[in-house]
C-alpha cells in the first residue's frame, strides 16, 4: 500500500525527508512515496489573538483544546520562537485540506485505493491534530506547534509520524469517519484512539503507544492485516521511545558510546538514537584526526598533520588518484581558506541532526577551554570498528 506524503511550504524541506527516513527504517506492507509541495486554495480566515492569554484557548468553540502557551521560552528548542501579540493566524477548513490532496492525486493520476497525507503547518477551523475525509484515502496533520506538548522533544518528526500512523490504522478499523468519531475515547487510557479533549492529553497516548483491548478487539474484528499492524506498531514504538528520552533527556544516561564503523564511515550513539550519522572520507578523516588529539589542535595546526589526514583520506575513501587526494587534503588543512571550517560545520550539523544539541557538543569538535579544537567525550567511551585505526 502506498502513502504519499505532500506538505505545504510552512513544514521545511529538511525534516520532511527526516520524516520519510524515519517511516521507511521499518519495512513492511506501507510504502511511504515523498511527494512535492502544495499550494492551498487561499480560502482561510483570520484568527486573531490579542494577548498571549488567549493563544492558551485557540477556538474555544471546538471541542478538543490547546494547551496553555508556556511563556518560559529558555525550555524550548531554538526552532521554536515566541510569537508576538497581538498574533494574527491563517485558518483553513478541512474541506480546503481535502481539495488540495484530490487535486493532487488527480494531477499525478494516484489510484484511489493509495492514501494522501497533507502536512501543514497551517491552523485548521477544527483545530485538531489531523483528519480523514469521506473517502478515507486523503488526510492532513497538523506539523506545527509540538513544543508546546513535548518541550524538550529534539525534533517534531516523531508526533508527526504517530498521527500518521494512528490514521492509517483508524482507517483500517472503521467503515466510516462517522464510525471513527463515534469510537474513539472521550476519556483518555493511553490508547491511540484516545481524542484528547484537552489536546495536553496526546502526551499520555504517545508515551504509551498502546492499543486498548477494546480496540485490538475492532482490528481483530475487522481483520486488519498481522503484518501491516506488525509495521504500524514498530512505528509507534519507535516513537515512543523518541518521546521517551525525550522527557528524560537531562537525567538520562551522562554520555553514550560511540561506535565508529570504518567500512560504512558512520557514527553511532547507540543509547541516544537509533539512526546513525554518514560521514564522506574526507569528513572522517578530520574527525578521526581530532579523535586522537587528547588535547585538541589550534585550527591552524591542522596543516601540521597533513600526512595523518591524506593517509587516513586514502584508507577510507579506497580511490587511487593519490594527487587528487593530496589537492583535497592540501585544500583541507591550510587554515587560511575555508574548506577547514565548513567541514566542521558540516560534521556539527550531521551529528547535532541526530542526538540533539544538548548531547551533540561531547562529540563535535568545539572550542576546548585551552583554546584548541577538540572532541570532549571520553575515549574510553569510543569504539572504532578496524583493527588498523586505533584511537
Amino acid at each position: 500500500m502506498n502513502i504519499h506524503l505532500i506538505r505545504t511550504e510552512g513544514f521545511p524541506e529538511e525534516q520532511f525527508q527526516e520524516l520519510l527516513a524515519f517511516l521507511r527504517q521499518q519495512s513492511g506492507i506501507l510504502q511511504f512515496v515523498g511527494g512535492k509541495i502544495v499550494t492551498l486554495n487561499p480560502d482561510f480566515t483570520y484568527h486573531i489573538f490579542l494577548e498571549e492569554k488567549d493563544y492558551s484557548q485557540q477556538f474555544q468553540p471546538r471541542m478538543q483544546k490547546t494547551s496553555a502557551y508556556r511563556s518560559e521560552s529558555s525550555n524550548f528548542q531554538e526552532s521554536y520562537t515566541k510569537p508576538d501579540f497581538p498574533l494574527r493566524q491563517r485558518t483553513y477548513n478541512w474541506e480546503t485540506f481535502f481539495q488540495t490532496c484530490k487535486a493532487y492525486r488527480e494531477f499525478n493520476q494516484i489510484p484511489e485505493k493509495d492514501f494522501i497525507f497533507l502536512l501543514t503547518d497551517r491552523n485548521n477551523t477544527e483545530n485538531w491534530f489531523g483528519g480523514i475525509n469521506q473517502q478515507m484515502n486523503n488526510f492532513f496533520v497538523h506539523t506545527a506547534d509540538w513544543p508546546l506538548f513535548f518541550r524538550m522533544l529534539n525534533k517534531p518528526i516523531y508526533p508527526i509520524a504517530y498521527e500518521i500512523m494512528a490514521w492509517i490504522l483508524r482507517s483500517m478499523m472503521y467503515p466510516s469517519r462517522e464510525t471513527i468519531y463515534a469510537h474513539v475515547h472521550k476519556e483518555p487510557l493511553g490508547c491511540i484512539n484516545d481524542f484528547c479533549q484537552d489536546k495536553k492529553q496526546i502526551i499520555l497516548k504517545m508515551r504509551t503507544g498502546d492499543i486498548c483491548d477494546d480496540c485490538m478487539d475492532q482490528i481483530i474484528n475487522n481483520d486488519v492485516s498481522p503484518p501491516l499492524l506488525r509495521q504500524i506498531q514498530s512505528i509507534l514504538n519507535e516513537v515512543r521511545q523518541h518521546i521517551l528520552f525525550s522527557r528524560n533527556r537531562n537525567v538520562y544516561l551522562t554520555s553514550s558510546r560511540l561506535l565508529i564503523d570504518l567500512s560504512k564511515r558512520t557514527l553511532h550513539f547507540p543509547e541516544y538514537a537509533q539512526g546513525k550519522v554518514k560521514l564522506n572520507p574526507k569528513e572522517l578523516a578530520l574527525y578521526l584526526l581530532f579523535l586522537e588529539q587528547n588535547e585538541g589542535l589550534a585550527l591552524n595546526q591542522v596543516v601540521d598533520f597533513k600526512a595523518e589526514l591524506l593517509e587516513k583520506y586514502m584508507h577510507l575513501s579506497g580511490q587511487n588518484n593519490h594527487e587528487r587526494m593530496q589537492a583535497t587534503i592540501e585544500l583541507l588543512a591550510d587554515y587560511r581558506e575555508n574548506e577547514l571550517n565548513i567541514t566542521l560545520s558540516r560534521i556539527r550539523k550531521k551529528i547535532k541532526d541526530l542526538i540533539g544539541r544538548e548531547f551533540a557538543e561531547k562529540y563535535t569538535i568545539e572550542l576546548l577551554a585551552n583554546n584548541k579544537h577538540g572532541i570532549s567525550i571520553d575515549r574510553e567511551f569510543v569504539e572504532i570498528i578496524e583493527e588498523s585505526f586505533q584511537v
